[in-house]
């Protein structure tokens, strides 16, 4: 796959370059530092409405109070912030952005409007992985950004990688098999291949192992990563919206390429672990495994866990949450905590709500002090972080 490699300059006039064209009604101060936020919202217009001309995005910052502060931002379909002790890591079409204790830095980072991960690399270097789309080769592009300090360098891989993973620093992800891996030219029998996408010899893709058994239909844009194996909750039938469904743990060895699956058993549950249409698909993130289980929401609105040897999937508790087939309610697993960003309906507010991950019970709620016709019209809920 040919790379296209250059390192930015900073853009000094952050504050400049944030407040031009296109921003919405008076959306306050633009915070040139963390302050006290806790979370971090990301809402952008889909990909088909980004021009570049206009801001699209708003990074929202939310204190434990519920009180925000909002940086416009040109837009980014699925961005997706990653907070880690050096920053809050964010990106858009033109720029990559770090804020910090000290500063908003704005590096100029130009590319494509949707983002399929962020994953920190270290507390100082995060990578942003992209949706190019079809080559002319005839194969599938995605762009790799990797930011650290003041500069960020652009790479194109081969492949599309909607489940990723950050395996001890390195970075791998699993897609349709395309390009120079496909063996059938049919998107309904090509392998699901897995490919390391960092630090490999040459800098570009190298595909680690490719599975007929495997289906490519998780979104997981950090799936958890333990003792050198990917997890994450997929359908083992994936025959469209009229179809049986059939949820499994999908696991992938990094060193060997080999995938292995174990069914899902729901036991009494009278509920459907997963949907055909994706209302309340499984979620999962990187620090979801513990115990031997794999914690995930999904279910209504749930907190589920799942032993991974057996499959043997249990209902822990119900958490708040907003989840139909536009709406979509998050969760991240943390420590000992689960942090849950619940959607608006439109007659209720955002909310994050911090549960203890093994006993349900409530630690903190924070209303969100905003509307979303506060934003601008045409927005969406993309992505979430929790200051760590």
């Amino acid at each position: 796959m040919k790379r296209v490699a250059g390192a930015s300059v900073v853009l000094l006039s952050s504050l400049a370059l944030l407040t031009g064209c296109g921003s919405s009604a008076d959306l306050g101060p633009i915070p040139q530092q963390l302050g006290g936020a806790s979370y971090a919202l990301y809402f952008s217009a889909q990909s088909a409405d980004i021009d570049g001309a206009h801001h699209r995005g708003r990074l929202v910052l939310v204190d434990a109070d519920g009180s925000v502060s909002v940086l416009p931002t040109w837009g980014m379909d699925h961005g997706r912030p990653v907070w880690t002790d050096e920053g809050l890591f964010f990106s858009d079409l033109k720029n990559d952005y770090r804020l910090d204790e000290t500063r908003l830095t704005t590096i100029a980072s130009p590319k494509t409007d949707s983002q399929y991960a962020m994953l920190a690399t270290s507390p100082s270097t995060v990578l942003g992985l992209y949706n190019l789309g079809f080559s002319d080769a005839g194969g599938y592009t995605s762009q790799v950004v990797v930011t650290t300090g003041d500069t960020s360098t652009l790479s194109e891989v081969e492949g599309g990688y909607y489940t990723t993973a950050n395996c001890e620093g390195t970075v791998y992800g699993i897609g349709l098999a395309t390009g120079p891996y496909s063996s059938t030219g049919d998107p309904d029998t090509e392998p699901v291949m897995l490919n390391q996408l960092t630090d490999t010899a040459d800098g570009d893709e190298e595909n680690v192992g490719l599975s007929a058994q495997a289906r490519d239909n998780a979104l997981p844009a950090s799936a958890p990563c333990q003792g050198g194996t990917i997890f994450y909750i997929s359908d083992s039938i994936s025959g469209g919206l009229d179809s049986p469904v059939r949820p499994v743990i999908s696991m992938w060895d990094i060193a060997s390429g080999e995938y292995r699956e174990v069914a899902m058993d729901a036991g009494p549950l009278t509920e459907r672990l997963m949907r055909s249409d994706g209302i309340g698909y499984p979620q999962v993130s990187a620090d979801s495994i513990r115990d031997g289980r794999l914690q995930w929401f999904g279910v209504s609105n749930s907190i589920m866990s799942t032993d991974l040897a057996t499959g043997r999937t249990e209902k822990q508790f119900d958490v708040a949450g907003v989840t139909d087939e536009v709406l979509s309610s998050q969760a991240s697993f943390q420590g000992d905590e689960v942090v849950v960003m619940v959607d608006s309906d439109g007659s209720n507010p955002y909310e994050i709500v911090r549960y203890h991950r093994d006993s349900g019970v409530v630690l903190s709620r924070s209303v969100v002090n905003f509307a979303p016709e506060d934003l601008a019209a045409g927005l969406f809920l993309r992505g979430f972080a929790v200051r760590p």
